[in-house]
C-alpha cells in the first residue's frame, strides 16, 4: 500500500510538472509573441510619427498603409503569402468562389496584344459571338495600340448590369467589330472534355476553385458515357485552388486511402481520404513548371497510388495551404497557415514532382500554349501514346 501511495504520489508530481511546462510553455510563446508584435509595431508607430512631423512630400495614408502591410507579409520570407488591398478583395473572393464579374472571358496578354483564351459557357462574351482565339484590340474608346493592354483590361472590368463596348478582330482576319456587352457576374469554366481519338478523352483543368470537382464529375460522367477507354487529364498552367476540391476530384479515381494530409502550426491535422469506389480506367496527367500547389498534389497522389502515368516538365514544388484572413479596412491578407503531405508523406515544398515521362515544349510552343492544337502539342501527344499504350496491355491481360 505504501509503494502504491508513493507511485501515486509521483504521477501526480509528474502530471503537475507536465501542466506546469505546458503552462509555461504557453507563457513563453505568448510572451515571445508580444515582444515580436510590439517591436514590429514600436517600428512602425515610430517611423510614422517622424514622417508625419518631417516629411515635406504629400502623401496618402491608405497608400502608405498598403504599402506597409505589403512590405510586412513580404517580409515573412514565404512567396505564397500576400497582402490583398481592400479594392481588389473583391474581385479576389469572387475569383476563388468560382466566378467573376464582366464579360466571361479569359485573356492571354502580351506587350501589344490581348487574346481570347477562354470563353465562358452562357457569359455575355459567348452570347456575343466571342470565340476563342479572337484579339481583342480595343474597349469603350481606349485601344491596345494606343493606350495598351493594361488599360484596356482594366476598361472591360466593371459591375454586373453596366455597358462595355468591346472591339473584337477574328485571328486572320482584317476588320475588327464592335459589341456592347452587358457585364454580368459569371461562373468560370474551370473543367470540360474533349475526345483525343474515339477510345480515349481528355479533360482539361485550369483550377481548383469552387466548383472545380463538380465540373470535372460532369465532364468525366459525359466521356464515360461516350465509352471512352482511357483518359488524360491536363493540369498544366494550372495554379491550384481549393484542397477539398481536389480531393473531391480526386475520390472519382483512387481507391481507399490517403489523399492529403494537412498541418497547421497549432492544433490537430485535417486528412483527407478517398473510398473504394473508383473508375478503373488508364490514366495519364499532363504536369508543367506552371503546375502549382493543389495541381501538383493532383498528380502526386495519382503517381503514388500507381493510378496516373505523369507526363511533361517538373512542377513548381509548393507545400503550403493558404488561408484569407481579412482586415478591418476591408483590405487582407493571405497567410500559408498549413504544410501539405502526399500519400506517401512526402512534402513537395522546393521539390514537386518529376514526370515519368518527360517532354518539353519550345519557346513557341510555351508562348501559344492556349492556343496549340492536340496534333502540335508534343506533350500531349506524348501521353496520348501512353495511354493507348496501357489501354493494349489491358485488353491482352484480359484476353488471356
Amino acid at each position: 500500500m505504501h509503494k502504491l501511495r508513493e507511485t501515486r504520489s509521483r504521477l501526480r508530481t509528474a502530471l503537475a510538472l507536465c501542466v506546469l511546462s505546458a503552462a509555461a510553455m504557453r507563457l513563453l510563446c505568448g510572451l515571445e509573441l508580444h515582444w515580436r508584435t510590439s517591436a514590429v509595431s514600436d517600428k512602425l508607430r515610430e517611423i510614422d510619427r517622424i514622417a508625419a512631423s518631417q516629411y515635406v512630400g504629400e502623401w496618402d495614408a491608405q497608400t502608405v498603409g498598403d504599402r506597409a502591410a505589403q512590405g510586412y507579409v513580404a517580409g515573412l520570407g514565404d512567396r505564397w503569402s500576400y497582402y490583398i488591398p481592400a479594392d481588389q478583395y473583391d474581385a479576389f473572393c469572387m475569383e476563388v468562389e468560382g466566378q467573376g464579374c464582366g464579360i466571361g472571358v479569359t485573356v492571354q496578354r502580351t506587350a501589344d496584344s490581348i487574346r481570347v483564351s477562354l470563353v465562358y459557357d452562357d457569359s455575355p462574351a459567348a452570347a456575343a459571338g466571342i470565340r476563342k482565339g479572337d484579339y481583342i484590340v480595343g474597349a469603350d474608346g481606349l485601344t491596345v495600340e494606343q493606350d495598351g493592354t493594361e488599360a484596356v483590361v482594366d476598361a472591360i472590368r466593371g459591375e454586373a448590369g453596366t455597358e462595355v463596348a468591346v472591339s473584337v478582330r477574328a485571328d486572320g482576319a482584317d476588320t475588327v467589330r464592335t459589341l456592347t456587352l452587358t457585364r454580368a457576374v459569371v461562373t468560370q469554366k474551370i473543367a470540360w472534355s474533349a475526345r483525343l481519338t474515339d477510345t480515349v478523352g481528355y479533360i482539361r483543368l485550369e483550377s481548383f476553385h469552387v466548383g472545380a470537382a463538380a465540373q470535372f464529375g460532369a465532364a468525366l460522367d459525359a466521356l464515360l458515357a461516350d465509352g471512352v477507354q482511357a483518359l488524360v487529364i491536363d493540369v498544366r498552367h494550372n495554379g491550384g485552388g481549393r484542397v477539398k476540391e481536389m480531393s473531391d476530384a480526386l475520390d472519382r479515381l483512387l481507391p481507399a486511402g490517403t489523399i492529403v494530409t494537412l498541418r497547421p502550426k497549432h492544433g490537430r491535422e485535417t486528412v483527407y481520404t478517398s473510398d473504394d469506389d473508383m473508375i478503373d480506367l488508364p490514366l495519364a496527367v499532363l504536369i508543367d513548371e506552371q503546375s502549382i500547389s493543389a495541381a501538383e498534389l493532383f498528380a502526386a497522389v495519382l503517381q503514388e497510388h500507381g493510378r496516373a502515368t505523369l507526363v511533361g516538365a517538373h512542377t513548381t514544388g509548393k507545400g503550403r495551404a493558404q488561408r484569407t484572413f481579412e482586415l478591418s479596412d476591408g483590405s487582407a491578407i493571405n497567410l500559408s497557415v498549413e504544410e501539405y503531405f502526399t500519400p506517401h508523406g512526402r512534402s513537395l515544398a522546393g521539390v514537386g514532382i518529376a514526370p515519368d515521362l518527360a517532354c518539353s515544349l519550345s519557346d513557341e510552343q510555351q508562348q501559344a500554349f492556349f492556343f496549340l492544337s492536340p496534333e502540335n502539342d508534343p506533350q500531349l501527344q506524348k501521353a496520348l501514346h501512353a495511354v493507348q499504350q496501357a489501354a493494349a496491355q489491358g485488353r491482352k491481360a484480359a484476353e488471356k
